[in-house]
């Protein structure tokens, strides 16, 4: 390279430091003009108008992402006090970078969001997608399950509400039961709260010897009647009776079925519950201890689904996993 050329690159790379350096300034003034407001505060007309100021935001980082992406994410990160642009500004880095360290990002942003400022439908699935992908989302889950009243409707499934039990479930089921069981052993040990009820539904119907283990460890955070009907659910859980005669689905069968399922393909698994409604009765038939690292991933795909269906869901295959560990006598310990 000779002076000349070394000279003028030094120069561009100059000059385009200084263009990002100035892009950046410019997305500070424009998210101080735009943010630090609450929406549960604003009236409809006011709401109109801000969303109006946010679109530009977005369309702003959508044209320049080069030069702001990186901007963006200092933002989020230093604005601690706003916690509604720390949401809504994650969501707009999402769009452009699927990242790990995005998502992470959003999980620490939603977790301490206000919830009376969001749009819930666009707040839980996230959260139970991120579950399911293998992350950490308990302190989302917290949020959600402290909120006095989360609650939305599906427009597919009518009257029936995605309440505060639904969406505990879409979070905590959604995970890997290994990060999740800590989280709800502790949720579960306090007193006088309005989700004991459903930390310990979860709890109870994961079904491993880690939950177990966190079960009866709350002998003496517990009303005694209430510790013993799920000390009776741990150690003697209801059994589902397999199909007698020949099975109508195959152990191979249910295996392809179910790993494309988690892998995002549904359509042979529909077809496989639509074409035997009661195939349950026949996976604790022909399924195996080695098969219940898929079963588990099939329930989170479930889960995260956060559904009226999903609770349904949960528990029918709580109850496949209880029985097929039943099957041999270490399973109980060791699956």
């Amino acid at each position: 390279m000779n002076k000349s050329t070394a000279f003028f690159l030094t120069l561009f790379l100059g000059l385009a430091s200084n263009l990002a350096a100035q892009s950046c300034d410019e997305l500070k003034v424009i998210i101080d003009k735009t943010y630090g407001f609450k929406p549960s505060k604003l009236t409809s007309e006011q709401i109109s108008a801000k969303s109006a100021e946010l679109d530009k935001v977005w369309n702003l980082i959508g044209t320049n992402q080069k030069e702001l992406l990186a901007c963006l994410r200092s933002e989020i990160s230093l604005r601690k006090s706003d916690s509604f642009f720390r949401f809504n500004a994650s969501n707009l880095l999402y769009k452009h970078d699927q990242s790990i360290e995005t998502k992470k990002l959003m999980i620490e942003t939603f977790s301490e969001a206000d919830l009376s400022d969001i749009n819930l439908r666009y707040w839980l699935p996230y959260m139970a997608e991120f579950g399911k992908d293998g992350l950490d989302v308990s302190k989302a889950g917290e949020t959600w399950i402290r909120f006095p009243k989360p609650l939305y409707y599906l427009p597919q499934h009518g009257t029936r509400p995605i309440d505060k039990g639904i969406g505990a479930l879409g979070i905590y089921a959604s995970m890997d039961e290994s990060i999740a069981t800590p989280a709800l052993a502790r949720l579960a040990a306090e007193e006088n709260t309005d989700f004991r009820s459903i930390v310990l539904v979860i709890l109870v119907n994961q079904a491993t010897p880690e939950s177990d283990v966190a079960v009866l460890g709350l002998s003496n955070k517990l009303p005694i009647p209430l510790y013993e009907r799920l000390k009776q659910d741990v150690t003697n859980p209801k059994l589902m009776e397999p199909r007698q005669g020949k099975p109508k689905t195959s152990r191979n069968e249910f295996l392809k079925a179910m790993k494309e399922l988690v892998d995002g393909k549904p359509d042979l698994w529909n077809k496989l519950t639509v074409d035997v409604s009661d195939g349950e009765k026949d996976m604790v038939a022909v399924m195996t201890i080695e098969d219940l690292f898929l079963i588990r991933k099939v329930r989170r795909y479930y889960a995260a689904n956060a559904t009226p269906h999903s609770l349904d869901w949960y528990t029918t295959l709580a109850q496949v996993i209880n029985t097929i560990r039943a099957k041999s006598p270490t399973t109980k310990t060791n699956n």
